[in-house]
């Protein structure tokens, strides 16, 4: 299997501070024509991610995202660099998604969004031979583990780096700094 592209995966996102209130939320995605909302925090952290269906639950509502952030799904976060997805990080992503039942993941690129994949192109980027696949795959229990949750947060915030942390050292939680270290997710 050919690695995949992250870059061709990912679909329009409008960034918005978590002051915002909703109505303004879906106008900043109306006016830009975008298919996702990424929610950040005052000083860049991302919160959750929004797409129409979610936009849908929360309802009328002139709440800020702030007091509405309980609400939103689950967060995934993904390292953008490298661009390429191998096999096995789109196989654990995929898992993660299908574990999870999360609609879709954010991904970053030195600390920004840079874009939000959908489940369905996950699931697309997948070969179909590997569906129906018995074999199960071993991993090497000396190599650190590059999938983190923050089970503080709730709903758990997921964190996938693709290289490890500054002395193998896994990452803070990206959507509550004080939770602090994240725990490897098995």
């Amino acid at each position: 299997m050919r690695p995949v592209l992250l870059s061709t995966l990912t679909k329009s996102h409008v960034v918005v501070r978590d002051d915002v209130e909703v109505p303004q939320a879906r106008a900043a995605r109306e006016r830009v024509n975008a298919e996702y909302i990424v929610v950040v925090t005052a000083d860049g952290n991302p919160l959750g991610v929004l797409g129409r269906a979610e936009l849908a639950e929360l309802g009328e509502t002139s709440q800020t995202l702030t007091a509405l952030a309980h609400r939103f799904p689950t967060l995934v976060v993904v390292g953008g660099d490298p661009d390429e997805l191998g096999p096995e990080e789109l196989f654990d992503l995929a898992d993660l998604v299908v574990r999870e039942r999360l609609r879709f993941v954010l991904v970053e690129r030195d600390g920004l969004p840079a874009g939000v994949v959908p489940r369905a192109a996950i699931a697309d980027a997948l070969p179909l031979d590997a569906l129906d696949s018995p074999a199960v795959r071993v991993g090497n229990p000396t190599v650190p583990a590059l999938r983190y949750v923050c089970r503080k947060c709730a709903p758990p915030s997921f964190q996938l780096p693709r290289a490890p942390g500054e002395g193998g050292r896994p990452p803070n939680c990206r959507r509550v700094f004080f939770h602090g270290v994240m725990e490897a997710d098995a």
